[in-house]
């Protein structure tokens, strides 16, 4: 194969690899510290080890988050990882299944 080929392969490897992984990995910790910065009292969110928690205080680089009724952790605000989506709520006059008679 010539030189000039293999190089050409090469970059081609480099670019598909920075299309693959590099790109979609930046945009996803760009949302991530946007969300740590916009943290508010209120926000239900979940935390890197799993925890989920409502935000009842933010500080500088803390976050006070109750995690149960009465249970209050302080976390470094880098742990916070996403917004709990919010739930749609529960239509109870639609049916969950047909019933035969």
């Amino acid at each position: 194969m010539p030189p000039e080929l293999t190089l050409l392969v090469i970059l081609i490897a480099l670019v598909g690899f920075w299309l693959i992984v590099l790109r979609p990995a930046r945009a996803s910790q760009q949302r991530v510290t946007s969300l740590q910065h916009e943290l508010e009292v209120g926000d239900e969110v979940i935390i890197s080890a799993g925890i989920f928690g409502t935000v009842r205080s933010v500080e500088d680089d803390r976050v006070t988050l109750e995690i149960a009724p009465g249970t209050v952790i302080t976390v470094a605000r880098q742990v916070v990882v996403r917004r709990v989506p919010e739930a749609e709520p529960h239509d109870e006059t639609k049916p969950e299944a047909d019933e035969e008679s």
